[in-house]
């Protein structure tokens, strides 16, 4: 398990990072655009049913490259005046797991609750083409563990609409692993399900696709579909395997504001 001091120290950076930005981005030009909407999401990761959720975004691009992306559950800030690398902060949050979940048997394990992870990313963005390399580690003492994701895509306008459709992986420790797809001897005993414990390894592959619809310079709706696969460990899980899905899918439709 992680100390609680290492564990703020991934806050820390983001802080520090963000304050030393230079005192001349907050000056620049700025495009902003914001979203909001809602989606529709499996009740926990690896659940069969689904839930209604609160779909938000915010992205703010600079002209000197700068940006801060908020989409769902995440924030990056690109912190180097570049309009094709990208390197900052991530700040993402991980909803809990607890008794209020649709499957009787996973609701009866033992609680896990919201936490906030912070990590870091670098990446790339040329001629519609990005890929990006992204690490979080929990920040609450929540899972205690690690993710890793790669990702990339490629965007395109196509009957009137400005799409982007990219694919991922993630890669996940055995602390992640332990919390979210292991069943301890207590688990087991109230929930009936069978023990297990879940190792680290590739946790998910995944693609996406979003579409946005422009009304006029100001106005747009944006739809998105994500379906990801739960792998290894994750998928023989018995809260998987037994009592939901590896198939799992976002559904989302929300309303933009380009300033």
């Amino acid at each position: 398990m992680k100390s609680t001091k290492f564990k703020t120290i991934p806050l820390l950076l983001v802080a520090l990072i963000c304050l030393s930005l230079p005192a001349t981005l907050w000056a620049g030009e700025v495009d902003i655009t914001v979203g909001a909407g809602v989606a529709a999401v499996p009740d926990y990761e690896g659940s069969e049913d689904y839930t209604a959720a609160p779909l938000l975004m915010l992205n703010a691009k600079w002209e000197q490259g700068y940006y801060a992306k908020f989409m769902g559950n995440r924030l990056r800030v690109n912190v180097i005046p570049s309009n094709t690398w990208s390197v900052g902060p991530v700040l993402q949050f991980r909803g809990k797991r607890n008794s209020d979940v649709s499957n009787n048997k996973v609701a009866d394990m033992k609680k896990i609750d919201s936490t906030l992870e912070a990590g870091a990313f670098g990446g790339f963005n040329f001629e519609g083409w990005d890929a990006s390399l992204q690490w979080v580690t929990d920040t609450s003492d929540k899972h205690d563990g690690d993710l890793t994701t790669l990702d990339a895509g490629y965007a395109f306008d196509a009957a009137g609409l400005k799409n982007r459709v990219g694919m991922s992986m993630t890669y996940a420790s055995k602390d992640y692993m332990d919390t979210y797809f292991s069943v301890d001897r207590k688990d087991a005993d109230r929930s009936g399900l069978d023990r297990y414990s879940a190792d680290s390894g590739l946790k998910d592959i995944g693609i996406n696709l979003s579409s946005n619809y422009a009304f006029n310079e100001s106005w747009g709706l944006t739809g998105l579909i994500k379906y990801s696969a739960l792998l290894n460990d994750a998928k023989d899980s018995p809260v998987v395997d037994d009592e939901g899905n590896s198939n799992q899918f976002t559904l989302g439709l929300m309303a933009t504001y380009k300033f």
